[in-house]
């Protein structure tokens, strides 16, 4: 099977004490999306710092693309693994788009016509092109996200990992912002994202993990956010649609619908319509 990423018994602790991750180990393949779900304080956020080499491995082992991770190699590592952060205001710095965008291909060593070609490309995918010029402050929160990932986007990275990035969007810019991050699964790109919205991971990933007190709980397709003993020993609740459901298991055998999709099947079904659109 090839995988992108390789986790092995990573363990990590803060300067303070604290145990952010226990002994975690989990396998990522190549070109799918993975979300990562847990709680505040959870690992989640400190797990993808270790994937853009933020956070040195101090204990386990790493394995990105193939090549063992470690001291030495995390401006390879950056350049494989662009990472989107929860708050873009803390990505973006630069006088103009541009220039943010610039910023990562600039560390490359590009320059001259390949480095415009590279940033243009860039904002073209996340539809930015026409606020080269324009400062980060003056953008929507949405906007200042697009423009966090096209920074990531002109480093052409094989792996993209984003913490939260539903945060703070509203339905609009959400739904624009997983259009793009679909794009770019289907241009072969792995995504992986943290997150706590057990509503998003179900109808978008193809993998979840879940995260409590620094250790894997559980991992499966998204069908296992209907395991409400994992949901709640994780500390999370189950998709909405599922909650629905859950009551009822004599209408959904053999499985409780996680996606809307899967539950207007099972209405079309109990109602007679099976095939047609409710409502038509």
């Amino acid at each position: 099977m090839d995988f992108a990423i390789e986790i092995n018994k990573l363990s990590f602790h803060y300067k303070d004490g604290t145990k952010a991750l226990r002994n975690i180990s989990l396998h990522i393949e190549r070109g799918t999306k993975v979300a990562i779900l847990g709680p505040n304080g959870s690992g989640k956020t400190t797990l993808l710092l270790h994937l853009n080499g933020i956070h040195q491995v101090q204990q386990g082992e790493l394995t990105v693309l193939a090549q063992r991770v470690g001291k030495g190699r995390e401006k390879w590592l950056r350049s494989q693994v662009g990472m989107v952060f929860q708050d873009p205001d803390d990505q973006l710095f630069s006088a103009t788009v541009w220039d943010d965008v610039a910023f990562g291909p600039i560390n490359q060593g590009l320059r001259g016509e390949e480095l415009k070609k590279r940033v243009s490309g860039a904002l073209k995918q996340v539809k930015m092109e026409a606020y080269s010029q324009k400062a980060p402050y003056h953008l929507s929160y949405g906007q200042k996200k697009r423009v966090a990932i096209a920074g990531v986007l002109a480093m052409q990275p094989e792996i993209i990992v984003l913490d939260e990035p539903a945060a703070f969007l509203d339905p609009a810019a959400k739904q624009s912002l997983f259009q793009l991050l679909d794009e770019l699964n289907s241009q072969g790109k792995t995504i992986v994202m943290a997150t706590h919205d057990v509503d998003l991971a179900a109808r978008w990933a193809d993998r979840v993990f879940l995260l409590h007190s620094g250790q894997i709980l559980a991992e499966g397709k998204p069908s296992l956010l209907t395991n409400q003993q994992v949901v709640v020993q994780a500390d999370l609740e189950l998709p909405t649609v599922s909650q629905i459901f859950v009551p009822f298991p004599e209408l959904c055998q053999p499985t409780v619908p996680v996606t809307v999709a899967e539950a207007q099947e099972i209405i079309r079904k109990l109602s007679g319509l099976k095939g047609k659109h409710l409502g038509s």
